[in-house]
Order: structure tokens, then sequence, then C-alpha cells
């Protein structure tokens, strides 16, 4: 795990704590790494659907936050998931993701998962806009 900070900023505690690997966050989209140990697996033996969508939202959210203005806070309203095929530990994951539209109130975006040749899960998700800079608390 590591808190090198990507071209938008460091991955975050959460990202961090389950080992995603922000490899690119830029205009084009984002690219999330993560080498999923058995610890991620469900009672069946294969990776849990919480898992993957956790690399889902991560994925998507770098790549609204890198594709609008510096400083944008857009947090997900909405992350629809499609579970393809069983995922196992021991190989890593790619999760691929691309800012499909920015506007001044709502984002929109598009991820995939891969591992080796496979797609396990897609996602579409819908962000909103509510900041452009640090929002106190």
């Amino acid at each position: 795990m590591t808190s090198d900070p990507t071209p938008v900023g460091s991955p975050g505690p959460f990202a961090q704590h389950l080992g995603f690997r922000v490899v690119r966050a830029d205009a084009d989209g984002a690219v999330v790494e993560a080498d999923p140990g058995p610890e991620h697996l469900n009672g069946g033996g294969i990776l849990h659907g919480g898992y993957l969508g956790a690399l889902l939202d991560s994925a998507t959210g770098w790549a609204v936050h890198a594709s609008g203005p510096e400083g944008m806070i857009a947090p997900h309203i909405q992350l629809n998931t499609q579970f393809l095929k069983a995922g196992y530990d021991g190989t890593p994951l790619v999760a691929t993701a691309r800012c499909t539209s920015v506007g001044g109130r709502i984002c929109t975006t598009e991820a995939e998962i891969t591992q080796g040749d496979r797609v396990l899960a897609r996602a579409t998700a819908t962000h909103a806009v509510i900041g452009r800079g640090d929002l106190s608390r």
C-alpha cells in the first residue's frame, strides 16, 4: 500500500486500507489496481462483491475528480454495478474508469474491472458536484 500522491492527490485512507493503488488519474480517466488476498473472499471462495464495488467506486471517483476543475468535490450519488464473472485471490485486478460527462451539478462515469483477460464487473456512476474546493465541516 502506498500513499504516494497521483496528479490529483493521495489515494485516501479507505483505498489504502483495501490495498488500492491509483496508477493513473488524468483527463483521460483513471486506472486503479489491487492485489486481492484471501481476506477479500466471500464464504464461497470468490472475491466479495463489496470489495469489487469499492474498487469500482474508487476508480470512478478518481476519474471524475481528475476530469473536473481543480478542487472539485463530487461524491457518488449512484453506483450501478454489474457482476459478470467470479474473481479470485492471487491475481491482480485492474479497474479502468472514465468520466463520460462533467457538468456544473452532475458528472457521470463508467468503469470495468479486469483480472487477466477476464472482465469481472462493470459500473456506471453519477456524481453530485457539491463544491469547488475545501468544504469546512
